[in-house]
């Protein structure tokens, strides 16, 4: 099996691709591919390039497309993940998982049951944009889901989310109302999902997210854990409107 790798848009020209950065690196000290070796290119569209390499130089790899074919794995459904920020590595392992379950968008969160520490936001959003990258490559995907630029509040998700068909945020109190009752006239294409931190949304949270129009669902009658939540959301979600 070839190995992938996405490649911004401007870096394929005519039929020529150009390689750099840590993907240069990785085909020629850990593939330890050469001249004349195969890969297989993913440029932001809906077709699978098969690329063959012609320069493989320090700095930049340069390849030729040989052969393209119709690609397509993404959901009709566009799910926008807010995740309130977990202890330890939860996080990461939730984005993984996300990002395999076809989320759309990532937005970390901070709340007011938040006991994660926001320091060294920078040092975190980049790391959490590299695993969004990794499994990317891993499921096969042929977009890599935006993960924010900053962990953001509750009210900035909220107001950044107007224009999805439908807002939903999942709180452990609701005990009357899941995503089989929505009535939708027509099928969604797009959700904004809130997902709360190890101790759940505050009533007043959930009362601001109801002002912007988010509708309290419930995930069952048992309690599930912070990190488990999104991933049971998100499977629904795409059993429901998206493609599993």
């Amino acid at each position: 099996m070839s190995h992938k790798f996405f490649v911004p848009a401007g870096q394929i020209v005519g039929n020529r691709v150009t390689l750099t950065g840590s993907d240069v690196s990785h085909i020629r000290t850990v593939l330890r591919l050469k001249v004349g070796a195969s890969i297989q290119v993913i440029g932001g569209s809906d077709k699978l390039l098969t690329v063959r390499l012609v320069e493989v130089q320090a700095k930049e790899i340069q390849g030729e497309i040989i052969a393209s074919e119709k690609f397509d794995v993404e959901s009709p459904l566009s799910v926008h993940l807010g995740l309130a920020l977990t202890k330890g590595n939860k996080f990461d392992a939730t984005l993984r998982k996300s990002v395999e379950l076809g989320a759309c968008s990532i937005t970390p969160l901070t709340t007011e049951r938040c006991v994660v520490k926001t320091h060294q936001v920078g040092v975190k959003i980049e790391r959490w944009k590299k695993i969004a990258l990794e499994s990317s490559k891993q499921c096969g995907r042929i977009q890599v889901p935006l993960v924010a630029e900053r962990i953001e509040t509750l009210k900035t998700f909220c107001r950044n989310s107007d224009d999805r068909d439908l807002k939903l945020v999942f709180w452990e109190m609701e005990g009357d109302n899941s995503l089989k009752d929505i009535k939708q006239d027509r099928k969604p294409r797009s959700v904004a999902v809130l997902i709360g931190p190890e101790g759940g949304f505050s009533l007043d949270e959930i009362e601001k997210t109801r002002e912007y129009g988010f509708q309290t669902m419930s995930l069952g009658p048992r309690i599930i854990r912070a990190d488990t939540a999104p991933i049971v959301a998100l499977a629904l979600l795409q059993s429901l409107w998206g493609d599993l």
